[in-house]
């Protein structure tokens, strides 16, 4: 055991020698009894350290001395930083700058919390109140911080208060034991008279002033206590008789309330008998009861109460309702005559509503208060509407015929009057939505009924949107369906239905243009490709065909139509029968005479039909005057107006007093617009293809009824015609008109 123990000290002390020791081998002493080790024993550290860092010899020679300051002080230490300060006058302690005017503490940084807001925080921090202490000190002045200047002010306002009411507190009069007893105010035996313990002599107190110093007989503890008891009697004492003299009027108001709740009571009671009363009746009956109870109470509202009686029998009725067989008129009427019954006064319809006598009396008496109703929330009697009427209403209206207006008009005609506002709105919207819907549909070729048959009706119920002609609303959907019809429609079928209506709906201007820039150019082709004149057998359907729409179109229009389409072709005649050799002078006039009866006096007045007739008669005249030579030397005839192009007539000689204005463009409308038209229409596509025609050249278009876009018929237009290939031969070409055939070759039949 000492042998380990030695053993044990040495490496301890071995362990205790420096790690990188200049002597890395150390030999051990020799223990007790045992031999020196004859080798070297080598310690090793168990960690990997980095060998120490070589040393950096710097032979630059710095200065032993401190730079010192003007002062010889050396309170700044070496540095750029601190050089610079020096230069510009610092001295290491005080403010900074030359004369010390600067801070001289570091700015303080005061942390405010993530949620804080700007004012959380003290205004000034204890650094810049100490600068500021500082320098106040400085300049021989008082410091005062802000905080402390608030804290004077409000006690200097204190103050100003106090004593203000100190002064303004009246002091009490002064009052002696009689006056108090003359008052009504018994005063105790005992205070009457008072000894004195130190004389045995008795004083009375009538001498004795409650509230003043100028006659007090004596001075002691007793007296201050008589004083005093005296004082809180009298105090006591007046307020008791200022509350008397409140008690009689509090009483009166009391009782006046008290009155006017017995009276509330039994008006409740009347009110609500009368109502049970009503619960067993019928509706009529509920109605008569309930214009006698507006009658007993004209000012209070009943909006609630009646609502509750009518609700039931409503309901009844609504439950087996046909809309558009039975209007309900009786109860429509009835709603009519109890609105200031049913609705609350902000919410009152105007309507001829019940009137009784004493309601004359009413704008003269106090209305009893009435609940507010918020606004965007409905009245009784608008959610009983909103939850009876408007779904059996809207139900009818999705399977009303919107064709046959009359049974849906009488119904809004009825029940109008007496409808909220939003509700009568959404019901409007749903008709107008249906009408907008059937003009859509609406095909003048397919068609012969105008929609002026179910839309005039309705002109007075639609918005002031859906009235302007140009906009998008209804009647601009219906122009535009006019428009399209004009160019399209068969012309020898007459006029279309409903044009006198149209006019009234447009103005009479309006629809004079559209059949200016619509129609009549496709009078004028009519005339020019259909319309012979023929002495021998006169054919005068084209014409008539043009006179059936006389009546709307202007006299001017027609005149210059004729002036254009019918005279060229009419003098020619004329012309060539004059210079015939066989020719029959009266033949020739009777024919003119027959002509001028069959135009009417009010065309042949007109100034461009009376020219072309003098320019007839002259050149009989000229024909009678040649002779034979009027076979080969007879003039031709001319007329002024008459131009290259006749399809559209020159109205700038019509009778029109009104100064010469721009003429405005006319819309023009292409053939391939109408065949889209109808494509759209009958649910076809067109669309075109990046090709041509092999002969003509013209851009070719497919017309299908498949949504992919294949199949159906390949075409081009060819001027107004459509040219339509036959699939068996691809060479052929065939015209085809805007009918069943071509609905068939786009359905691939």
């Amino acid at each position: 055991m000492p042998a380990a123990a030695a053993l044990s000290e040495r490496l301890a002390l071995a362990f205790e020698a420096p790690l990188h020791s200049r002597d890395p081998v150390r030999k051990l002493p020799a223990a007790h009894g045992h031999p020196a080790p004859t080798s070297p024993i080598r310690f090793m550290s168990t960690m990997d350290d980095p060998p120490p860092p070589k040393r950096k010899f710097n032979f630059r020679q710095e200065p032993k001395k401190k730079p010192k300051t003007e002062d010889g002080s050396a309170a700044l230490k070496t540095g750029f930083g601190a050089k610079m300060m020096a230069k510009m006058g610092y001295k290491g302690t005080g403010g900074l700058g030359k004369e010390g005017e600067g801070i001289a503490e570091p700015i303080q940084v005061v942390l405010r919390g993530s949620k804080g807001g700007v004012g959380i925080v003290s205004e000034k921090s204890e650094q810049q109140k100490r600068e500021e202490r500082r320098k106040a000190e400085a300049n021989g002045e008082e410091y005062v911080d802000s905080e402390e200047e608030e804290r004077r002010e409000r006690k200097k306002r204190a103050k100003a208060t106090r004593e203000a009411q100190a002064r303004s507190a009246a002091p009490r009069p002064k009052k002696t034991l009689f006056e108090l007893e003359a008052a009504g105010m018994h005063v105790p035996l005992a205070l009457q008279n008072i000894i004195d313990a130190t004389t045995g002599a008795s004083t009375p107190t009538s001498s004795v002033s409650l509230r003043g110093s100028e006659a007090i007989p004596f001075e002691n503890s007793l007296q201050a206590r008589v004083r005093r008891d005296l004082n809180s009697f009298s105090e006591a004492f007046e307020e008791l008789q200022i509350e008397s003299e409140a008690i009689a009027p509090q009483e009166y108001a009391l009782q006046k309330e008290l009155d006017a709740l017995e009276r509330q009571m039994d008006e409740t009671r009347d009110i609500s008998s009368r109502l049970q009363s009503m619960r067993t009746g019928s509706f009529d009956q509920v109605c008569n009861g309930l214009k006698e109870m507006r009658a007993a109470y004209p000012s209070k509202p009943l909006h609630r109460e009646s609502i509750a009686v009518i609700y039931p029998h409503f309901s009844q009725l609504i439950a087996s309702w046909s809309p558009l067989e039975d209007a309900l008129e009786e109860p429509a009427a009835a709603f009519s005559e109890l609105s200031n019954v049913i609705q609350p006064r902000s919410r009152r319809f105007v309507s001829d509503a019940y009137t009784h006598p004493s309601d004359a009396l009413i704008a003269r008496a106090q209305l009893d208060d009435e609940a507010p109703i918020k606004r965007g929330t409905t009245s009784s009697y608008e959610t009983m509407m909103l939850k009876l009427w408007l779904p059996s209403v809207s139900s009818a209206i999705t399977q009303w015929d919107v064709k046959e207006p009359r049974p849906m008009v009488h119904l809004i005609e009825v029940w109008r009057p007496v409808l909220p506002p939003f509700i009568a709105k959404r019901v409007l919207e749903q008709i107008t939505r249906k009408l907008s819907t059937s003009i859509h549909e609406w095909n003048p070729r397919k068609f012969r009924r105008s929609p002026h048959t179910w839309v005039v009706e309705w002109l007075p119920y639609l918005k002031p949107s859906d009235l302007d002609p140009k906009g998008t609303g209804l009647v601009a959907d219906i122009k535009r369906k006019l428009r399209h019809a004009l160019q399209s429609i068969d012309i020898t079928r007459g006029p279309l239905s409903g044009m006198e209506q149209w006019r009234k709906v447009f103005g009479k201007a309006e629809v004079d243009r559209m059949l200016t820039n619509h129609l009549v150019p496709r009078f004028a082709s009519h005339l020019r490709d259909n319309f012979e004149l023929n002495p021998a057998e006169q054919d005068m359907a084209p014409l008539e065909a043009v006179f059936a729409w006389k009546g709307f179109l202007s006299d001017q229009t027609l005149g210059e139509l004729l002036k254009a389409q019918f005279f060229p072709k009419f003098l020619e005649i004329i012309h060539q029968w004059l210079s015939s050799e066989g020719v029959v002078f009266s033949e020739v006039e009777e024919w003119i005479k027959w002509w001028r009866e069959t135009l009417g006096e009010d065309v042949n007045a007109l100034p461009s039909v009376s020219s072309c007739w003098t320019e007839a008669y002259t050149l009989i005249s000229q024909a009678l005057d040649m002779g034979d030579a009027r076979m080969t030397d007879l003039p031709a005839p001319h007329l002024e107006s008459t131009r290259a192009s006749p399809e559209a007539p020159d109205l700038s000689k019509s009778v029109n007093k009104e100064p010469p204005r721009q003429a405005a463009q006319a819309e023009e409308v292409t053939f391939k617009e109408i065949v889209e038209e109808f494509c759209g229409e009958e649910n076809l596509l067109m669309m075109p293809l990046r090709e041509a025609h092999d002969i003509t050249g013209l851009p070719l278009f497919r017309i299908t009824a498949s949504a992919t876009g294949r199949g159906g018929a390949v075409a081009y237009f060819k001027g107004d015609i459509l040219m339509v290939q036959n699939k068996k031969d691809k060479a052929l070409w065939e015209p085809t008109g805007l009918d069943e055939s071509l609905i068939a070759k786009a359905e691939g039949k």
